[in-house]
């Protein structure tokens, strides 16, 4: 792991040169192997005091790497938009995003933790400011930057307050405090950063108007990884006030359950591709929620699956959405139709990444959702209905989206429609084959159970 850290940060500092886009795909590659050739992903080491590896750091520092390769591959738009210098600060705000997040989901100290958790909002910002399509993308970024550094304030001072009476900020011991009514504040405090940050049903505000406003590549990275930042973050603090998580993590239960079904509703009206794969997230960042609070480890397996699974599926739809958007400069419903006449194949690759995004076989997302079933019916059996009536109308709104785009009467000018290139195959092709080969490797979440 020493010599992961030591080759990544080097590279930070030889970023700036003429071939920076394939200086920076070849760290992001090398970075990928090397991370992916531990011998096990089971050991926890300690051997750098503040940071170490478990099955929940290393799977999300891959999906990292990952979706920040597929980022930069995506982002095409900017290249022809910007100049050389805007393409350089547009490259270095990803690069440094995801150094960030890899030390995040390194470290096992609390202090560092919130350090880093709140450092990613920088990068992400001025990602959505600087290169979004809209005006609008000011107030997206206002709204953004108050939710979430809004709520994660009083986490600082809470954790702050837990460090004094403890003695420690390290995550490697089980401290378990006794829960009174005074805890209860920090246990408030400390759990609502992270469920602003998922976002949980009603604190998810921000998110459509950042998804909606923000670039293909920023759409990518804060539906692929940003929003995993959320549920790390519960399963760190699982350590901490797990008494008072048992009491009131009913309520987070209840509502996480009720607005899957709400936003179910809500998407099948929706006439923006973005908007509802947008609110999508709300619905399956409310099921990994659910598998946290459990305290079931099929529900910690299942969140865990179920974040790497729509890290990927959610990328890649905001990816063919960017692509018809490029299209047809709209990303409406009554324009977007009858798009398999013309591209076929592109609707082929689409229709895949719905069938992963409404739990199809044989994809990760089905293994995700049956061990989060598993767990809701060990925690509540009245969960056994409402859980599978938002799963239904997952595939609903997921239907709608395939069918009201690749379907119906297509307008006169889409005629001129440009053609495909082999990058975008590419990108399809490397968002399903993890999503539909990976459950075939599942020795480390059969470790967790």
């Amino acid at each position: 792991m020493m010599n992961f850290i030591f080759f990544f940060l080097v590279s930070f500092f030889l970023f700036w040169n003429k071939k920076s886009y394939w200086f920076f795909l070849g760290v992001l590659i090398l970075s990928l192997f090397m991370l992916s050739s531990q011998s096990t992903f089971l050991v926890y080491y300690k051997d750098l005091g503040n940071f170490s590896l478990d099955v929940y750091g290393v799977s999300l520092m891959i999906l990292s790497l990952w979706i920040s390769l597929l980022m930069y591959m995506s982002s095409t738009g900017v290249y022809k938009m910007y100049n050389s210098s805007s393409l350089l600060i547009f490259w270095f705000c990803v690069y440094f995003l995801c150094g960030v997040l890899l030390l995040t989901f390194m470290t096992s100290n609390y202090f560092f933790f919130y350090f880093f958790f709140e450092i990613s909002l920088i990068p992400t910002l001025l990602i959505i400011l600087g290169w979004g399509y809209q005006p609008e993308r000011l107030q997206a970024g206002i709204y953004f930057l108050f939710y979430t550094l809004g709520a994660s304030l009083p986490l600082l001072f809470m954790l702050m307050y837990t460090e004094t009476n403890l003695g420690s900020f390290s995550m490697n011991f089980d401290f378990n405090l006794k829960f009174n009514s005074f805890n209860f504040l920090i246990f408030i405090f400390m759990y609502f950063a992270f469920l602003v940050k998922l976002p949980m049903f009603f604190t998810h505000l921000w998110l459509p108007k950042a998804h909606v406003e923000a670039p293909v590549a920023g759409s990518m990275i804060l539906a692929g990884v940003l929003l995993k930042l959320g549920g790390y973050g519960i399963y760190r603090l699982l350590s901490l006030y797990n008494e008072g998580l048992i009491f009131y993590g009913c309520y987070f239960y209840g509502l996480s359950i009720l607005g899957m079904v709400y936003v179910g509703f809500m998407c099948c009206r929706l006439n923006d591709l973005k908007a509802l794969v947008a609110y999508s997230s709300v619905a399956h960042m409310g099921m990994v929620i659910c598998g946290l609070v459990s305290f079931y480890m099929w529900g910690l397996s299942g969140s865990l699956m179920m974040m790497i699974s729509h890290g990927l599926s959610s990328s890649g739809l905001f990816c063919a959405v960017n692509f018809y958007y490029e299209r047809l400069g709209s990303r409406s419903f009554f324009l977007n139709k009858g798009l398999i006449k013309y591209l076929p194949i592109f609707s082929l690759f689409f229709f895949c990444l719905c069938v992963s995004n409404m739990a199809g076989p044989p994809t990760m997302n089905l293994m995700s959702e049956i061990f989060l079933m598993i767990s809701m019916m060990k925690f509540d059996y009245l969960m056994l209905f409402f859980f599978p009536l938002g799963s239904f109308l997952g595939a609903v709104f997921t239907l709608i989206l395939f069918s009201f785009s690749q379907h119906g009467s297509s307008y006169n000018f889409i005629y001129s429609y440009v053609n495909s290139e082999f990058r975008e195959f590419h990108l399809f092709i490397l968002h399903l084959l993890p999503l539909n080969l990976i459950f075939l490797k599942f020795n480390f979440v059969i470790w967790l159970i």
